[in-house]
């Protein structure tokens, strides 16, 4: 097997000198930037939800706000899975330590 030459530079030679590129009227590129300029500025979800996250954490990339808020969610729903809701059984037990009613006596023996 022999290795083929790299003729790039030749057909780049070739295609330029067969195929002149086109002169564009200048109304119609101003009509083509105007049409993009339209574009860009038109309203999407894409853009309003990148907008409220950058201004919830401005300059992160997309999925830094996501991880987070997914985490957050997850720590919320497991606590509130495994937090007892239910009432006390006495009146001495607490569901969790701020049901507590604190007895404290405010003189402290003076």
């Amino acid at each position: 097997m022999t290795r083929m030459e790299d003729n790039t530079e030749d057909l780049d030679r070739l295609f330029a000198l067969a195929a002149p590129a086109p002169a564009v009227p200048r109304a119609l590129e101003l009509r083509i930037l105007a049409e993009f300029d339209r574009v860009m500025a038109r309203w999407t979800f894409a853009k309003a939800l990148r907008g409220a996250l950058d201004r919830v954490w401005p300059g992160a990339p997309l999925w830094q706000p996501a991880c987070a808020f997914a985490l957050s969610l997850m720590i919320g729903l497991g606590v509130a899975a495994f937090a007892p809701l239910g009432p006390p059984q006495d009146e001495t037990a607490a569901v969790l330590t701020v049901d507590q009613a604190f007895d404290i006596d405010g003189a402290q023996g003076v």
